[in-house]
Formats: C-alpha cells, sequence, structure tokens
C-alpha cells in the first residue's frame, strides 16, 4: 500500500510538472493559441486540486491506519487479560 500511495503521488506530481512545462512552452512560442492555453491552464488547476484533495485523503488514511493498528493492540491485550482471568477463574474452582 505504501508503494501505490507513493506512486500515485510521484504520477500525479510528475503529469503536473508536465503540464506546467507544456504550458510555459505554448504561452513563450505561440502565445496566440489561447484555446490552448486556456484549456491547459484549466488541466492545471484540476491536476492542482486532486493533488490537494489526495493530500488530504492520504492524511486521513494513515490516521485511520494509526487508529486500526492502535484498537488492534488494544483488542489483543484484552483479549489475554480475559483468557488469564479464565484461568483464574478455573484454578479457584479446582481449589473449591
Amino acid at each position: 500500500m505504501e508503494l501505490d500511495l507513493l506512486s500515485s503521488r510521484i504520477n500525479l506530481n510528475h503529469t503536473c510538472l508536465k503540464l506546467e512545462v507544456s504550458l510555459y512552452e505554448i504561452k513563450t512560442n505561440h502565445p496566440k493559441r489561447t484555446d490552448l492555453i486556456t484549456s491547459m491552464q484549466s488541466s492545471l488547476k484540476d491536476i492542482r486540486r486532486a493533488m490537494l484533495v489526495y493530500d488530504t485523503l492520504e492524511k486521513e488514511f494513515r490516521t485511520a491506519r494509526q487508529m486500526n493498528f492502535n484498537l488492534e493492540r488494544l483488542n489483543l491485550e484484552k483479549i489475554q487479560e480475559i483468557q488469564n482471568l479464565k484461568r483464574q477463574i478455573e484454578l479457584n474452582n479446582i481449589d473449591l
């Protein structure tokens, strides 16, 4: 999962960079191609927005995963406590 997250982040950043470079080149070499420039600026805005959403979702995912880990650990501790208490009850019943 970590590799997928990292790969996705790199791909988004790379796509954004490619679009920025292409936009710069078109503005420099073909400034009258406003149709392309406008379209690319809109696409760049969309990709940047997607990157912000991705960042937020990634942070939420990491937080949820940490909470899940903590709850799993707590659950295992409680299971162990229950098993210990059952053993104590069994020993107490034998002593009676």
